[in-house]
């Protein structure tokens, strides 16, 4: 990441279809100012109601990430959440006309494509990382074998290892240090896991109205029904959603190790590594 705060260099808009509502969502990315980190602001409701993208916010994780207060919300911040931290670009408000972002093709590759071509701004300000210092670790009480674990690290070094009983998809592993060079060549496009038993409860439950075969990597009772665009995509993608979830506390240096966690556990790790950083 660069020494130097950085923000986009004009405003852009990306439109597209909202993965669990379904419907269509525009998403705009403004420029802003040293020092404000990344904002989230709902455009179609009365007075534009705006929150900082920080943990106390988060209401939900349930297969997403949410943040929002008592009276409105925004689901699957992740993904391009991923995106800037992945890509440096410190302050940023994201105005969304819904109460989802687009999902663009699954994972955030659509995000940083639209990204990289507008172009980013060096601020006057250094940024402003957390650096671990200690370790810190989460562990899932109902699932035995889910660990999160963070410990000192000179750059941002992520690794993940996901278990499964399925034969066809079995367990991957993979792990990589974090630039933007790497983060748009290895990880960027890894696309989230759907299994099809999922997606009918997901529907049944008013989620997952949107998308196709071509924004999962959809996982059936023999394997994998789809082409998959790396062969550790899920363990990549899982890295993805990680690397997003840390920006809630904002430019992160260290070492993540991540078994079989997800986001609840992201949020958790984030909480402590804030008690233990301050």
């Amino acid at each position: 990441m660069g020494e130097l705060q950085q923000t986009l260099k004009q405003t852009l808009s990306i439109q597209g279809e909202a993965l669990h509502s379904g419907q269509m969502v525009t998403m705009t990315l403004i420029p802003q100012p040293e020092d404000t980190g990344i904002r989230f602001c709902r455009s179609d409701l009365p007075g534009k109601p705006v929150l900082s993208a920080r943990p106390e916010h988060v209401v939900d994780t349930y297969r997403c990430t949410t943040i929002g207060d008592n009276t409105w919300r925004i689901r699957t911040i992740e993904h391009l959440m991923a995106a800037l931290h992945g890509l440096g670009v410190d302050n940023l408000l994201v105005e969304v006309e819904g109460e989802e972002l687009p999902m663009g093709d699954g994972s955030a590759w659509y995000f940083a494509r639209a990204i990289r071509e507008t172009g980013w701004v060096q601020q006057e300000k250094s940024e402003r990382t957390w650096r671990i210092t200690a370790p810190v670790w989460v562990e899932n009480g109902n699932s035995p074998g889910s660990y999160l674990v963070a410990l000192p690290g000179d750059q941002l070094h992520i690794s993940y290892f996901f278990t499964s009983n399925n034969n066809g998809v079995g367990n991957q592993f993979y792990q990589l240090t974090v630039t933007p060079e790497t983060f748009q060549k290895e990880l960027a496009s890894a696309r989230t896991i759907a299994f099809t038993y999922e997606i009918e409860a997901l529907r049944r439950q008013g989620l997952a109205r949107g998308g196709n075969f071509e924004i999962a990597v959809v996982v059936g009772e023999e394997g994998y029904l789809n082409d998959l665009r790396y062969p550790d995509e899920i363990a990549r993608h899982k890295i993805l959603d990680i690397l997003g979830d840390l920006y809630l506390l904002g430019p992160v240096t260290g070492k993540i190790i991540g078994i079989g966690s997800g986001h609840k556990m992201d949020l958790e790790l984030v909480l402590r590594l804030r008690e233990n950083l301050r």
